[in-house]
């Protein structure tokens, strides 16, 4: 073998060597494609929270997926904080109630959703097929004084009726019938006291120890009454009055 050729195939090994030999760049010094990844900005949608289901049964409020014990010493103020927390914004909010919710409980959550804003309330219960299912309810705290004459109604601990102006005064008791209130001879008496009477605001209620099934009964049985239509507000008072003396608004929590 001449000498060049000698010469390219003794340095030929020591080329492919050091070819091998050369490093590579850290990893570090290449972004991969998870850094990218990491890196770029995520772009998220955030919707609007609607709102929950809002219940009251046997038990007592569950108000979007939270109970609340009504028999602890703070209840009320749990009740307030969770209902604030809800995206009432103004409008008129549904709230379900078991027929044999407690009544003062039912009264509880819609007057502190009226005092978060609600203005009305539409309240859904499973009850007679001759009555409405569904009112509509003013929250106590969105009432102003209205006329003395305005019409107030309830059911008493003896499951008998009480029908008496809100102003106070000689009211009309109406005994039970067979299997709970008389709310045929009560509507009667509710007519001829809606159709006397110029006001646009109505009020019912029921005695602490009243299911709530009785009291939304009584509810629907004045909303029958009112042929003309003249009741604008439907005010389920926050507690329940005494029959025949002054209705007091404004009692708070």
């Amino acid at each position: 073998m001449s000498a060049p050729w000698k010469w390219i195939f003794t340095a030929l090994p020591v080329v492919l060597l050091t070819a091998c030999d050369t490093p590579k760049p850290p990893a570090g010094d290449a972004p991969s494609a998870t850094a990218s990844t990491q890196a770029a900005p995520v772009a998220t949608a955030t919707k609007p929270k609607g709102m929950p289901e809002l219940l009251v049964d046997e038990l007592g409020p569950y108000l979007g997926g939270r109970r609340v014990d009504m028999k602890q010493q703070d209840a009320t103020e749990k009740l307030i904080k969770i209902i604030k927390e809800l995206p009432i914004e103004g409008k008129p909010v549904t709230l379900l109630a078991d027929r044999k919710a407690k009544t003062p409980i039912v009264a509880a959550v819609v007057y502190e959703l009226g005092a978060a804003g609600a203005p009305k309330v539409i309240i859904k219960t499973d009850g007679r097929d001759d009555l409405p299912k569904e009112i509509e309810v003013t929250p106590e705290p969105r009432v102003t004084a209205p006329t003395t004459c305005a019409v107030t109604t309830m059911v008493l601990e003896d499951l008998s009726t009480a029908v008496w102006p809100f102003k106070g005064g000689l009211g009309k008791r109406q005994r039970k019938g067979l299997a709970g209130p008389d709310l045929s001879h009560t509507g009667e008496t509710l007519e001829k006291e809606i159709a006397g009477c110029n006001g646009t605001v109505a009020f019912f209620s029921g005695d602490d120890t009243i299911a709530w099934e009785m009291t939304h009964n009584i509810a629907g049985t004045l909303l029958q009454a009112d042929k003309k239509k003249k009741i604008e507000s439907l005010v389920l008072l926050h507690h329940a009055p005494v029959a025949g003396r002054p209705v007091k608004l404004g009692s708070g929590s």
